[in-house]
């Protein structure tokens, strides 16, 4: 009781939706008798064209051969856009009964038409269209460089539905091509966008081409049960190419698993579904499969029959005259389009030369005017700068030469100071000399006498401690006046000790051998060796004195 009522649901839901095909049929029926004014008929003859094509074949070539006709010969603009809509439809009539030629010279038509109305959707269907003429012309580098140009359109315009099929077909020419990953790449887009809209019908597509995938993988468990199962549902909504495709796509399965029986029965049905639609494509891949499926069972009468039918087909389809036809029209359509583009580009060169024509006297004009303005204004700030480098320049030196003059001055002064500070100094050596021998005759003297001259020699002390008070600042100010000298000496002989270069500050100074033993308290040898060294280390010629070339180095 059951398994009946699950049949009856199952013959109930398809009478239910048999009654909604023939309900969308009807309507578009009438509004085809009904229509008064031809764009109204024309547009009626179009949909019901389009709901026709995907169930009966025949029929829907009729309706648009008809409005075609019907509005054929008439020039008003109104009536363009059904022209171009009706080139695409029987763009797709042609295609399908592998009348390849003609299919893309209705493309081009429309082609011509959107491309002037900048119509980037129906452009990009356009290329669509003519990718699926190439791919069953096995031109597969034509074909994927149309599916890319109708890509980059769709996603322009947004077109989800549409970017999705685009997607779908890609994948096929890229699986016929042998670029498997690429193939599954595009079928798993496609199905993404499908399932965003929630298409259905669209889906389906996809996954017929996911199973012809697995299948040339060998998957053939998930590849036939997907192919049947879209059979089933191309036989529900009645749409016949699908079925005819999908018979042939399951005898691939069974010819690669050299199921012959099996297969044969498939390619059979393909065929049957073929010769009712008029699919000549179709009918020649049906006839190729079943010669080789007869071919591998033995019967090689038949295997010949039908290899002959289908060696007849293929002559009249894939043909050098077809191809030729076709390069002829791709030709003509670039030739046309570069021609239309050279007389835009002309018209639009004249019109700027006779308006430059126009404006150029007054540009000179005005370029005159803004010349003199400009060398004026340029004089203007060149004398400006000038006068202003000039007046700070005069400052600069002044100061330079205040500054020099000050420092000049100052050196004098403090070398003055030193030179006094070191006679000084001299005189005090002496003195101290001259005491200590007072000293030593003083011990030999009368007792009576040493009373006086302990005085004596007393308030000499006091006037020597005076005077070296005075002379206690010479390092001090030796220091202070060479203290820039110094780092000079180290920048440029590095190799000098820092004892070296003290005795290089004094020789600046013009001290004399006896003045610099005394204030570094060395022997007189020592001071003569040093100078030595110091020569040899800076490099100082022979005919050099090396004071002097020392006092020049600052």
């Amino acid at each position: 009781m059951k398994k009946y009522t699950t049949s009856f649901l199952l013959l109930f839901s398809f009478l239910l939706f048999s009654q909604e095909k023939d309900t969308i049929l009807t309507r578009l029926q009438k509004e085809v008798e009904n229509a008064i004014v031809d764009t109204s008929k024309v547009k009626a003859m179009l949909e019901l064209g389009e709901y026709q094509l995907k169930r009966d074949f025949d029929k829907a070539e009729g309706s648009f051969v008809e409005a075609l006709n019907l509005i054929k010969g008439k020039s008003e603009e109104y009536y363009k856009p059904f022209l171009a809509a009706i080139y695409v439809q029987m763009g797709v009539v042609n295609r399908r009964k592998a009348n390849y030629p003609e299919a893309i010279s209705y493309y081009i038509k429309a082609l011509r038409f959107y491309e002037e109305e900048k119509n980037a959707s129906k452009i990009a269907s356009v290329f669509h269209n003519m990718a699926l003429v190439y791919r069953y012309q096995k031109d597969h580098r034509k074909a994927i460089e149309n599916y890319k140009k109708a890509i980059v359109l769709k996603e322009k315009v947004k077109d989800t539905q549409g970017l999705g099929a685009v997607y779908n077909m890609l994948g096929v020419s890229y699986r016929q091509n042998k670029q498997l990953d690429s193939a599954l790449i595009c079928y798993q887009k496609a199905e993404k966008l499908f399932t965003a809209i929630d298409s259905k019908e669209d889906l389906h597509g996809v996954y017929g081409n996911l199973g012809a995938l697995y299948g040339f993988q060998g998957k053939y468990d998930q590849s036939i049960p997907l192919k049947k199962a879209n059979l089933k549902y191309y036989k529900k909504i009645g749409k016949r190419l699908s079925i005819c495709v999908e018979y042939y796509n399951i005898y691939q399965d069974y010819r690669r698993m050299k199921n012959w029986k099996n297969a044969l029965v498939y390619a059979d049905s393909s065929l049957q579904v073929a010769l009712e639609e008029g699919f000549r494509e179709r009918i020649l891949v049906a006839y190729r499969s079943k010669s080789i499926s007869y071919a591998n069972m033995g019967n090689y009468r038949e295997a010949h029959e039908n290899y002959r039918i289908y060696k007849k087909y293929n002559d009249t389809i894939f043909n050098i005259k077809n191809a030729k036809k076709i390069q002829s029209l791709e030709l003509n359509y670039k030739f046309q389009k570069e021609k239309q583009a050279d007389s835009l580009q002309f018209i639009r060169e004249k019109r700027e030369v006779e308006l430059i024509a126009k404006t150029e006297s007054s540009k000179k004009k005005l370029y005159f005017i803004l010349l003199i303005i400009t060398l004026i204004a340029a004089g203007s700030i060149a004398f400006l700068i000038r006068r202003n480098y000039k007046h700070r320049a005069r400052i600069a030196r002044a100061e330079h030469e205040n500054e020099r003059i000050r420092l000049d001055q100052e050196i004098s002064n403090k070398e003055e100071s030193i030179k006094r500070l070191i006679a000084d100094n001299s005189m005090r050596l002496a003195f101290k000399e001259e005491l200590l021998d007072k000293i030593k005759n003083e011990v030999d003297t009368k007792p009576e006498n040493i009373s006086k001259s302990l005085q004596s020699l007393t308030a000499q002390l006091k006037r020597q401690i005076t005077t070296e008070r005075k002379l206690s600042g010479l390092q001090e100010k030796i220091d202070q006046v060479n203290k820039d000298f110094d780092q000079r000496l180290q920048e440029l002989y590095p190799e000098l000790t820092k004892g070296e270069r003290e005795v290089c500050a004094l020789l600046r100074l013009n001290l004399s051998i006896k003045e610099i033993m005394t204030i570094r308290n060395v022997s007189s040898d020592s001071v003569k060796s040093m100078r030595r060294r110091i020569r040899k280390k800076m490099n100082v010629p022979s005919e050099t004195e090396l004071e002097k070339f020392i006092q020049e180095l600052v």
